[in-house]
C-alpha cells in the first residue's frame, strides 16, 4: 500500500487531476440529485437535505471500502483469467489481504473527507444539534457502512472462481445508487434485501435517524439505527470466508 502511494505521487499531475475528477464527478452527481428532490419538496418525508446526507453517508462508506476493494472486484476476474492469480497464491498473506492491498487506491480518500463536509453541511442547513454522541454515532456508522459495501464488493468478485467475466461486478454500480434514497420509498421485498440479504439500509437510512432525528425504521425496531457497526462486521466476515470457499474452485490457466 506505501509503495502504491508513493508511486501515485511520483506522478502528481496526473494524480490531482483524477483527484480533481473524481471530486467534480461525485459533486455533479450529488448537485443533481438535490436538484431533483428539491422539485419535488420531499420523498416520502424525508426533505432535500435530509435525502443529501443519506447520499453523502453511502460515499462516505463506499470511498472508504473501494479504497482497498475497489481494484478486487474489478480485476480478479481479469487476473484468474490470465493466471497472475498464481502469484497472488505464493504471498506470505491470505490471497484476499494481499489481493487488497496490492490493489489499494489512496485516489478515493480525498472524496471521503468530500462526503464527510456534505454531511456537516447539510446538517448545518438542517438546523440540528450536534452533539458528541452524534458524532461518535456517525463515524461508527459510517465504518459500518465500509463493511457492508465491502462484504458486498467481496461477495460479488467471489463469483469470478466460477465465472471469469463476472456479470456481478458491473451490476453493483446500479444497486449501491438506490441505497442513496430512503429505503421506505421502495417495495416491501426492496426493504427486506436491503436490511438482510444485502445489508446496505445498515450503510446510511438507519443510522440516519439518529443524527436526522427521523422515525422511519420500516418493519425493524428502533435500536436499527446503532447496529450498523456489528451488521456490517457480520457481513462483512460470512463473506471473507465465502471468498476464501469459493477460491478453493480455482484452477490455473497454466499461463
Amino acid at each position: 500500500m506505501k509503495t502504491r502511494i508513493k508511486g501515485n505521487i511520483q506522478y502528481r499531475g496526473a494524480f490531482w487531476i483524477d483527484s480533481i475528477t473524481f471530486v467534480l464527478g461525485y459533486g455533479t452527481q450529488a448537485a443533481l440529485m438535490f436538484l431533483m428532490v428539491s422539485r419535488f419538496n420531499t420523498i416520502n418525508g424525508w426533505k432535500p437535505f435530509e435525502v443529501m446526507t443519506l447520499y453523502a453517508y453511502i460515499l462516505a462508506s463506499y470511498t472508504l471500502s473501494n479504497s482497498f476493494l475497489g481494484g478486487v472486484m474489478h480485476k480478479l476476474s481479469d487476473n484468474i483469467r490470465s493466471g497472475d492469480f498464481d502469484q497472488t497464491l505464493t504471498k506470505p498473506l491470505h490471497p484476499l489481504v494481499y489481493e487488497m492491498a496490492y490493489a489499494f487506491s489512496d485516489y478515493y480518500f480525498l472524496h471521503f473527507f468530500l462526503s464527510v463536509g456534505m454531511i456537516f453541511f447539510c446538517v448545518a442547513h438542517l438546523g440540528i444539534a450536534v452533539t458528541a454522541v452524534k458524532i461518535l454515532v456517525l463515524a461508527v456508522s459510517i465504518l459500518g457502512g465500509a463493511f457492508v459495501q465491502g462484504g458486498i464488493q467481496i461477495l460479488f468478485s467471489a463469483v469470478s472462481f466460477w465465472v471469469f467475466n463476472n456479470p456481478l461486478n458491473g451490476i453493483y454500480n446500479h444497486i449501491r445508487p438506490m441505497a442513496e434514497y430512503p429505503t421506505s420509498v421502495f417495495p416491501r421485498w426492496v426493504q427486506v434485501v436491503y436490511s438482510s440479504v444485502l445489508p446496505l439500509s445498515f450503510a446510511a437510512f438507519y443510522p440516519a435517524q439518529n443524527l436526522l432525528d427521523k422515525e422511519d425504521f420500516l418493519f425493524l425496531p428502533r435500536i436499527a439505527q446503532y447496529l450498523s457497526l456489528p451488521v456490517g462486521v457480520v457481513f462483512f466476515f460470512l463473506t471473507f470466508i465465502f471468498w476464501t470457499c469459493a477460491m478453493k474452485y480455482y484452477k490455473s490457466s497454466g499461463s
